[in-house]
């Protein structure tokens, strides 16, 4: 059985993707293959990817006019991935422990999905209820993530949810904004020059018709919890917590594990000291200490 991890990032995600490889190394090196797809990776960054082992780097044609928005290169990616069971893991994650788990609920019915923790109403716009028939009633189901997610790609849940799901990308289904959503999320491989408008809370792209493919095609749904899978806040949000979904918050524990070369380590640590300083760069700066100082005088 041939198990395949897929990931990739653009320079905004460069680093966490190369400490999300040496995650899995470290702590569940079980795949077969690791599929890494260069999405816009800096000069830097994809030499110091070229120095990571036993991984094989791809890229996304441009299938469509907006393959890059609507994170419509997803669905491209797992439709087009060879695998006997696929997992896919958004960048910026951490892996903290097996996934052996996660893989055997894969071969017992065909996929494995995370929680968000939210409503699926939060992230369908209104229109969609009648376009896609989204029964009402399914509204207050759980959300479940795009970002980390297995599959047989030779199964029902395959046919019904993710080559639909692919389907509704490539006819732009995935793209827009909420309103409150269009200032600071519409940059980097999302940006759209003239962005639609999606009334619903949080429109999610690719996760937004995932879900809407999901609740229609899959009877009874098995989700995973949130915490143990997809803890976001830190990595001891369970006692066996499995992957930790650091975003662009963690301090990248594995940047300097994963590259082959004594150069490379370096460079990972060099990397993740100067990102530790920037997530802390408050600490460094004068006014930070005068309004500390400030406060304790007016509290005498």
């Amino acid at each position: 059985m041939t198990d395949v991890l897929a990931t990739g990032a653009d320079e905004r995600y460069g680093h966490q993707l190369v400490n999300l490889l040496g995650s899995v190394r470290a702590n569940s090196d079980v795949f077969d293959e690791i599929v890494v797809f260069d999405l816009g990776l800096s000069d830097a960054q994809r030499r110091m990817l070229d120095d990571v082992p036993r991984i094989r780097i791809d890229s996304v044609p441009p299938f469509v006019p907006h393959w890059r928005q609507g994170r419509t290169w997803k669905t491209w990616i797992w439709t087009h991935v060879e695998a006997e069971r696929l997992f896919w893991l958004d960048a910026g994650v951490t892996v903290l422990r097996p996934l052996d788990a996660a893989l055997r609920d894969v071969d017992e019915r065909g996929y494995f999905v995370v929680s968000q923790g939210r409503p699926v109403a939060d992230c369908i716009p209104a229109d969609y209820y009648e376009l896609f028939g989204f029964p009402r009633d399914f509204a207050a189901r759980d959300t479940i993530a795009a970002g980390i997610l297995a599959f047989r790609p030779r199964s029902d849940f395959y046919d019904n949810v993710i080559a639909r799901a692919h389907e509704d990308a490539v006819k732009g289904f995935s793209l827009g904004f909420s309103p409150a959503d269009i200032p600071g999320r519409n940059v980097g491989l999302d940006h759209e020059d003239a962005p639609k408008v999606r009334d619903c809370l949080t429109f999610r792209w690719d996760q937004t018709i995932l879900n809407i493919r999901f609740h229609i095609g899959v009877g009874e749904p098995r989700i995973a919890d949130l915490d143990e899978y997809a803890g976001w806040r830190s990595r001891r949000d369970h006692p066996q917590q499995v992957i930790w979904s650091n975003r662009r918050a963690g301090d990248l524990p594995y940047l300097s594990r994963a590259p082959a070369s004594l150069r490379g380590r370096v460079l990972g640590s060099f990397y993740r000291l100067r990102w530790w300083r920037k997530r802390h760069e408050r600490w460094f700066r004068r006014a930070t200490y005068a309004l500390k100082v400030r406060a304790m005088l007016r509290r005498r």
